[in-house]
């Protein structure tokens, strides 16, 4: 199927351009927009969505989810707050359809492992690190595991997760606080 969107041309170069600026870019029509949205959250939301499902068929179901919801809203965006918070939620959404349809058990089992030689020694520290992750976080829920993946992982502030969740700032807290304390009970 042919796109029916035509690339603008524009001065100004792509890389250095903020989220909300190309994503108003790509709702006009700007399809090299997209492709550098695409660059810069690609490895960031598989990456979440595999750490959420414990599972890279439902995280890459959630991740192409996660893309055609953006695709098909495209026309309707407006910047009202921070680009990576609003594709973030539409990822977490997509992850918890993944949960509620079924088709994937919210389990921990691996996460996502490079395509290239574990065998390098600080590949190999990576994997294990995230091996270590993956058993540390296994046992707790999926809202535990979300809070603390968007938290310490991907950089939000507990009052971003809170408008991300529908929930209050406080709840996050104490969620996480909770988390932390039962990770820290199964360490010892």
């Amino acid at each position: 199927m042919r796109s029916v969107a035509k690339r603008v041309s524009s001065s100004e170069p792509i890389p250095d351009l903020r989220d909300e600026r190309l994503m108003s870019r790509y709702a006009s029509g700007d399809l090299s927009a997209f492709d550098a949205l695409y660059a810069r959250y690609e490895s960031p939301i598989y990456g979440f969505c595999v750490r959420l499902l414990g599972d890279r068929d439902a995280a890459a179901d959630a991740f192409q989810d996660t893309f055609i919801t953006l695709v098909d809203t495209r026309s309707s965006y407006r910047p009202r707050g921070r680009f990576r918070s609003w594709l973030f939620t539409i990822a977490r959404n997509a992850c918890l359809d993944q949960l509620r349809r079924g088709q994937r058990q919210a389990r921990l089992l691996e996460l996502y492992r490079p395509s290239i030689d574990d065998s390098t020694p600080s590949v190999a520290r990576s994997v294990e690190s995230r091996d270590e992750l993956a058993r540390l976080l296994s046992p707790l829920s999926t809202e535990q595991r979300e809070i603390l993946l968007l938290h310490r992982y991907h950089g939000f502030s507990y009052a971003e997760i809170a408008h991300m969740t529908n929930s209050t700032e406080s709840a996050v807290k104490q969620k996480a606080y909770r988390a932390l304390m039962s990770l820290r009970g199964r360490r010892g």
